[in-house]
Order: structure tokens, then sequence, then C-alpha cells
């Protein structure tokens, strides 16, 4: 009896016995929708970007360093 069981709970997950619904057309873009795309140009530079927070990270830790006794100014 408990075979069967598991037989049954293992037919269950296959891919085949989801229910799928695909549509085949899509829905037009807005203006608003377009708008609101963020795209490459929006971004600040890299160098901002990521050098930015590396620069206040560097700092906070310099400033832990120094309040800890590991740099002796």
């Amino acid at each position: 009896m408990k075979s069967q069981e598991t037989e049954n709970t293992k037919t269950e997950n296959k891919p085949e016995n989801f229910n799928v619904q695909t549509t085949s057309k899509s829905e037009p873009i807005t203006q608003v929708q377009r708008n609101n795309v963020i795209t490459n140009q929006d971004l600040p530079n890299p160098l901002v970007r990521y050098g930015f927070p590396l620069l206040i990270l560097a700092t906070f830790l310099f400033v832990v360093a120094i309040y800890y006794g590991i740099i002796n100014p």
C-alpha cells in the first residue's frame, strides 16, 4: 500500500501535470512605462557609483581602526 502512495506523489510533481498558460499576445508599452525604464545613460558613472561607497567604507574602517587602537596616529 505504501508503494502506491509514493508512486502517486511522484507523478503529481512532474512538469507535464502543471497547468501552464502561455499568452501569445504581448501588451503594448505605454508612454509611462517607456519613461520609467532605467538605461545605462540614466545611471551615474561607474567610478562614482562604486568609488564613492568604497571611499566611505574605507573612511569608516580607518576611523574604527584608530578607535580600537589598531592604528596609532
